[in-house]
C-alpha cells in the first residue's frame, strides 16, 4: 500500500499521463476512419417493358440505390446509353436525384434497341472518411420494336386480306418475314370474344415500300364454322442487324395466346 503523500504525487503524475494517452488514442481513430474505406453502393436497375416498346414511345429505366441495405437518399444518378450496334462509347442522357427510399426513374424515347446503365457518382473525401468513387449498375437492354398498324379488308363472303404496317427510321431493314394467326371469335352473352388462341394461318414477306416504310399483307379464308366471327393477330421476329426488337425472340409455330 503506497502512502497518501506518494498517491498524491502519483495522481498527478497519472492525469498527464491520461490525458497525453487519450488524445493519441483520439488520433489513432481519426487516422483510422480517414482511411477506412467506404462500403459499396448497390444499385438495381430494371427495364419495363422488359420486351420492348413500340417506336415513339418512352422507356422506363428504374431502381433503388442502397449501401448495406440502407436506401441512399439524395444521391446523384445518371443514365448512360450505348446505341445499337453497341460499338461506341457510353453517352450520358440523364440525370436525377434519389428520392428517400433511394429510389429512381428515368424515362427516354429511343430509336432503336440500347444498352442502358446506372451511374451513382461518387463523394468526395471528408476528414472522417476517404472519397468514393462512381458506382456502376449492371448493363440492360432497351428493346425497341417497329411501329405497326394491324387491319383487314374483307374479299368476299369468306374470305378476308389481312395487312400489316411497319414505321421505323429510314436507315432499318426489315427482312423477317410476318405471321398472321386467325381464329375463332367464340361470342359470350355480352357479344364479346371468348376464344383463347388463334392458329397459324399464312406468312407473309415484309416487303419495303419506302424508306422508313414496309408492309406485310396475306389473304385468308374464314372457316364457315366461325359464323362470321373471328380473331386475328400478327407476329414478327427480329430481323438481324435492324437492332429492333428482341434478337432471341421467336413467333409460335402453331399458335398464339389471343391477349384480353
Amino acid at each position: 500500500m503506497t502512502s497518501p503523500s506518494a498517491t498524491a504525487s502519483l495522481r498527478g503524475g497519472r492525469r498527464a499521463g491520461s490525458a497525453s494517452f487519450l488524445l493519441i488514442a483520439a488520433t489513432l481513430v481519426l487516422a483510422l476512419a480517414a482511411v477506412a474505406p467506404a462500403s459499396a453502393a448497390e444499385i438495381s436497375v430494371g427495364v419495363k417493358p422488359a420486351d420492348g416498346v413500340r417506336l415513339g414511345n418512352a422507356t422506363t429505366i428504374s431502381g433503388r440505390v442502397t449501401e448495406g441495405g440502407v436506401p441512399l437518399g439524395g444521391r446523384t444518378v445518371r443514365l448512360e446509353v450505348r446505341k445499337h450496334p453497341f460499338k461506341g462509347p457510353w453517352k450520358r442522357k440523364a440525370t436525377r436525384t434519389t428520392a428517400a427510399d433511394g429510389r429512381y426513374a428515368f424515362a427516354r424515347e429511343f430509336k432503336r434497341n440500347h444498352h442502358v446503365r446506372v451511374r451513382l457518382e461518387g463523394l468526395p473525401a471528408t476528414a472522417y472518411t476517404s472519397p468514393q468513387p462512381d458506382t456502376l449498375s449492371a448493363r440492360r437492354n432497351a428493346y425497341v420494336l417497329p411501329a405497326f398498324t394491324l387491319a383487314f379488308t374483307q374479299r368476299g363472303s369468306r374470305k378476308i386480306r389481312i395487312s400489316q404496317t411497319y414505321t421505323v427510321p429510314k436507315s432499318v431493314k426489315l427482312t423477317a418475314p410476318t405471321r398472321f394467326y386467325v381464329g375463332p371469335c367464340k361470342p359470350n352473352a355480352r357479344d364479346e370474344c371468348t376464344a383463347k388462341r388463334a392458329p397459324f394461318a399464312k406468312q407473309a414477306k415484309t416487303r419495303r415500300v419506302r424508306a422508313g416504310r414496309y408492309i406485310a399483307r396475306a389473304s385468308v379464308r374464314i372457316p364457315a364454322s366461325f359464323g362470321g366471327r373471328f380473331s386475328y393477330v400478327s407476329c414478327f421476329a427480329y430481323s438481324k442487324g435492324s437492332g429492333m426488337g428482341d434478337p432471341a425472340q421467336r413467333c409460335p409455330r402453331k399458335s398464339v395466346k389471343l391477349s384480353r
